[in-house]
C-alpha cells in the first residue's frame, strides 16, 4: 500500500507532505523544518511542495528567521526569508483525503514492532490514538521494556512520525515502573487500559490484573 500511494501522490516525498498538511492544518512549516523532519534535501522538499502549492493543496509564504553563517574564520549571524508552505486555506476536500489518509494507514503493526526491537529489550507494546483512529485518547504509543536506549526510541518514534505526517505521542516505562504505576491505579496506566488500543507485545501479562 506504501508503494501505491506513493505512485498515486507522485513520490514518497510527496505522500508525506501531503500527510504533514492535511494532518497540521493550521501549522506553517518552513523549508529547513520539513527537511529535518523527512532527512530530505531542501532542494527536493521545495519542488514537491511547489509541485502542491500549484495543485492548490498548499498555500506557499515566506518567514524571516536568523541564521549563522561562516565568514572567514568568524560566525555572523544574518536575517534570511525562507520559503514556507500550510495547508490551502478552506480546501473542500480536506476531511475526504484526511479519511482516504488514515484509511489508507501504510505503516502496519509488524513494522512497528521490528522498529522498535532495536531500541532494547521489549516486553510490550500498544497502539492506541492516532493508531486506532480515536481522537479522544491521550496516548499513541505505550512501550514497555528494559534497557532501552531512550536515544533510539525517540529516533524511531520520530520515523514513525515522518511515515504518518502527524505527532506520535509515546510513553516509555521499565517493567517495573509500569508495575508500580499499575498497582498504584495510575492515570498513565488506566488511560492505556481505557481507550480503544491494540496490544502488539505482551510478554508480562500487563492487562491480565
Amino acid at each position: 500500500m506504501k508503494d501505491t500511494l506513493s505512485h498515486l501522490f507522485g513520490s514518497p516525498l510527496r505522500l508525506k507532505l501531503v500527510r504533514l498538511f492535511i494532518f497540521n492544518p493550521l501549522v506553517q512549516f518552513d523549508v529547513d523544518i520539513i527537511a529535518a523532519k523527512f532527512g530530505a534535501k531542501q532542494s527536493d522538499v521545495e519542488k514537491e511542495a511547489t509541485a502542491l502549492t500549484k495543485i492548490g493543496l498548499a498555500k506557499a509564504g515566506k518567514v524571516s528567521k536568523i541564521v549563522e553563517k561562516k565568514k572567514g574564520k568568524k560566525i555572523v549571524t544574518k536575517k534570511v526569508r525562507i520559503p514556507t508552505w500550510a495547508l490551502a486555506p478552506k480546501l473542500a476536500i480536506t476531511e475526504p483525503l484526511a479519511q482516504f489518509l488514515i484509511a489508507a494507514q501504510s505503516l502496519n503493526h509488524k513494522d512497528i514492532v521490528k522498529r522498535l526491537e532495536k531500541a532494547g529489550r521489549i516486553k510490550a507494546i500498544v497502539v492506541s490514538g492516532i493508531f486506532m483512529r480515536d481522537a479522544e485518547s491521550s496516548l499513541d504509543l505505550f512501550i514497555v521494556g528494559e534497557g532501552l536506549n531512550s536515544n533510539v526510541v525517540d529516533r524511531i518514534v520520530k520515523g514513525i512520525e515522518a511515515d504518518l505526517g502527524r505527532d506520535v505521542r509515546y510513553a516509555v516505562l521499565s517493567s517495573a515502573d509500569y508495575a508500580y504505576r499499575a498497582t498504584m491505579n495510575d492515570k498513565l496506566v488506566r488511560d492505556v487500559r481505557d481507550y480503544p488500543h491494540t496490544v502488539l507485545v505482551d510478554k508480562i501479562g500487563i492487562f491480565n490484573a
